[in-house]
């Protein structure tokens, strides 16, 4: 999390990694977004700031954007799944023994 620099000490800024796993595969993508402004009034010092509200104020400035956002985690998972097909030697092709130096 990033903080203004000016009194009152205020989050402005969160870096953020969204990751998964399902069967051993990995995803994960990383962001960074400006938060919603603070109401000076009412407002949580970073210093007290806790995991839930931090997470909350991150999804309510993304809007709609966090479901892209995991599915581009889903994106990568899925793409580890597609089976990468190996060129197998030709049947009427001669067998070139290696040399062994």
């Amino acid at each position: 999390m990033v903080t203004s620099q000016e009194e009152p000490d205020m989050v402005t800024m969160s870096n953020f990694t969204i990751s998964d796993e399902q069967d051993g595969l990995q995803g994960s993508v990383t962001y960074s977004v400006n938060l919603l402004p603070a109401d000076p009034e009412n407002y949580t010092p970073y210093s007290q700031v806790t995991l839930e509200q931090a997470i909350q104020w991150t999804k309510d400035s993304l809007a709609e954007r966090v479901e892209l956002m995991e599915e581009e985690v889903q994106a990568l998972i899925d793409i580890q799944k597609i089976v990468v097909p190996v060129s197998a030697p030709l049947p009427w092709a001669p067998v070139v023994a290696e040399t062994q130096e």
